[in-house]
């Protein structure tokens, strides 16, 4: 298990995956004659600061976390897809596509990965993916013809979103840059009366929540997007809402004296879902969700992956909050 990735203007440096093998590299695209832009384009696209412009949609994509592909299928654009990065981190789906390939096992991809794969759009995961520190940059993949967007607008240097809407906002930017306006609002509509539907479940009762993550004998606290999306969403107390950063180590001392009512336990991999409960449960034995045996798992995998998927799982948190 590791601490929360996402964060590249926490004190948390940015975690990088295990050495996987790199597969599927792609011959570089050949210049070809400038072409007429397609029905609804030209379109221009900003995330962090930079501009995207698009003369068709995108047809060769490359995710900055798999699961961003749950996303692209509600807008009917996953057969874009050609690969991934941050394979070699996290378990895919049972049922992810076999056809599209792991580009690179990095959380922040290398230039020659990229470059090879060739993709007319990064979808990432995190600014910290392009910022070109040893790794890919934006201005290595505008060269390339390569347009980037940020996926929950997780920009450096900028104070992450607090707010569910961020989800719609990106649903909707992502159908003008693959030429589906209306599917995208179709889409928006279908993911606000889900929240709807999961902040409805609220008794009304007072609810504090804190997320928290151990790692290495240290404690994490989340107090940040998404966990401020979801828990704003859903009409709850977010214990760590004042924190600084989005994903912040604190000290046992400080672990100690917190008393929420529901502690959310963010882990990595099933398998390690038990084992991170009980590391909180034995630090802080005394608080009111140790001894009301209100300590539940909250799968990171589903909490980073951003756009539908982060819909996906404000409804298991909301389930976990209200029905249990």
């Amino acid at each position: 298990m590791s601490p929360n990735r996402r964060r590249v203007s926490s004190v948390i440096a940015i975690i990088v995956s295990a050495g996987v093998a790199l597969t599927g590299c792609a011959a570089p695209r050949s210049e070809s004659p400038a072409t007429a832009p397609a029905a609804g384009y030209p379109v221009s696209v900003e995330s962090c600061g930079v501009k995207g412009d698009y003369t068709q949609a995108p047809s060769r994509v490359v995710l900055g976390y798999p699961r961003t592909l749950e996303t692209l299928a509600a807008l009917g654009v996953d057969d874009s897809v050609y690969g991934y990065t941050l394979g070699g981190y996290d378990a895919l789906p049972t049922d992810y596509p076999a056809n599209i390939v792991e580009v690179s096992p990095d959380y922040a991809p290398s230039r020659e990965a990229m470059i090879a794969a060739a993709p007319d759009l990064y979808l990432a995961n995190d600014e910290g993916q392009v910022l070109g520190e040893g790794t890919v940059s934006y201005d290595d993949l505008a060269q390339a013809g390569t347009n980037v967007y940020v996926l929950g607008q997780y920009c450096a240097n900028a104070p992450a979103p607090t707010s569910i809407t961020r989800v719609y906002d990106d649903v909707t930017d992502l159908g003008a840059i693959f030429g589906v306006p209306d599917r995208a609002a179709d889409v928006v509509s279908t993911l606000k009366d889900r929240v709807a539907a999961a902040a409805a479940k609220n008794p009304g009762s007072p609810l504090s929540v804190a997320y928290l993550q151990v790692y290495d004998g240290k404690i994490y606290a989340n107090g940040g997007y998404p966990a401020a999306g979801i828990l704003n969403a859903l009409n709850v107390t977010n214990v760590f809402a004042d924190l600084p950063h989005n994903f912040t180590e604190i000290t046992k001392e400080q672990a100690l004296v917190l008393t929420p009512d529901v502690i959310m336990v963010n882990y990595v991999g099933a398998d390690n879902e038990q084992a991170g409960i009980d590391d909180v449960r034995a630090l802080q034995p005394d608080s009111p969700a140790v001894k009301n045996g209100r300590v539940y798992g909250s799968d990171e995998t589903d909490y980073e992956a951003g756009g539908v998927s982060l819909i996906t799982n404000l409804e298991y948190v909301a389930d976990t909050l209200f029905s249990r």
